[in-house]
């Protein structure tokens, strides 16, 4: 049991709370809660607070991190909060155990801040899921693919780098698609070569590179394609990978890489303008 007396009220009642104080402090602190309308209002906002706080860091628990915030912490963001150190040799040991729930409390707070404010700054975004249901007969099917062959290290590819033009003369007669192999050394990225898959029965080319971390990212495209206006670039998110797929002419298109590379829409953009 905790001796509270000659401490601030907010730390005796928040023992009295946690029910960590002597019968004799109890009984005073009842004397005192009968006959005092601000301790009472005290006590109550205390419980209060102690309610929402839990509730809410329970709740920010189970709630998905938006893709945007992962990757600003990924990649390290400009703002990063401090937690200057306190200083509390001459603090009462109940006053030293309630800094902890503080932290973490505010801890709570800043993250619950951030994932709303992100959520409503990016409402206006939100994609509406109606195109993604229409085009996860290949694109589900891409990335599953991708997702096992760019774990490939001596097999990545069918056809290596070096066979360009052979490569450019199969997979367009096999797809039925003229394109060319974009050169993407601009943004870090290595042809490896091609492979030659079959997506919702259909057959779909994919070019495979890599980037300055050794991850894989592969352009995949297909004859007759799902809809959707032409050149309108969309993001989807299956797991830890990112597709941004569009449309042009007769084909489909959809650049595979993680889910962390904040700049995936710009380089589909570049692909776009250069296949």
């Amino acid at each position: 049991m905790q001796e509270t007396k000659g401490l601030a009220l907010e730390v005796r009642l928040s023992a009295y709370i946690d029910g960590e104080i002597g019968e004799a402090e109890k009984t005073e602190l009842d004397s005192l809660l009968a006959q005092d309308d601000d301790a009472r209002a005290l006590l109550e906002r205390l419980k209060a607070g102690s309610t929402f706080g839990n509730r809410a860091f329970e709740d920010f628990l189970h709630d998905p991190v938006p893709l945007a915030l992962v990757r600003q912490i990924k990649q390290g963001p400009g703002i990063t909060p401090r937690f200057e150190r306190v200083a509390t040799a001459n603090l009462p040991k109940r006053s030293l155990r309630i800094w902890p729930r503080l932290a973490v409390a505010a801890v709570a707070l800043f993250f619950l801040g951030s994932v709303g404010g992100f959520i409503l700054g990016s409402a206006g975004n939100i994609v509406d899921p109606a195109p993604e249901a229409a085009d996860r007969s290949w694109i589900g099917e891409v990335a599953e693919y991708h997702a096992i062959y760019s774990r490939q290290k001596k097999h990545l590819v069918e056809v290596p780098a070096s066979q360009a033009a052979e490569i450019q003369s199969w997979l367009s007669s096999s797809v039925g698609v003229a394109f060319r192999i974009p050169d993407l050394t601009r943004k870090g990225l290595t042809f490896e070569g091609a492979r030659l898959l079959v997506a919702n029965g259909r057959p779909v080319a994919q070019l495979m590179y890599r980037d300055r971390e050794s991850e894989i990212v592969a352009i995949c495209f297909l004859k007759n394609g799902g809809g959707g206006k032409p050149d309108q670039f969309r993001e989807t998110i299956r797991g830890d990978l990112s597709l941004v797929s569009w449309q042009r002419n007769n084909a489909s298109f959809v650049v595979v890489g993680p889910s962390s590379d904040a700049g995936l829409q710009d380089l589909a953009q570049m692909v776009a303008a250069a296949i």
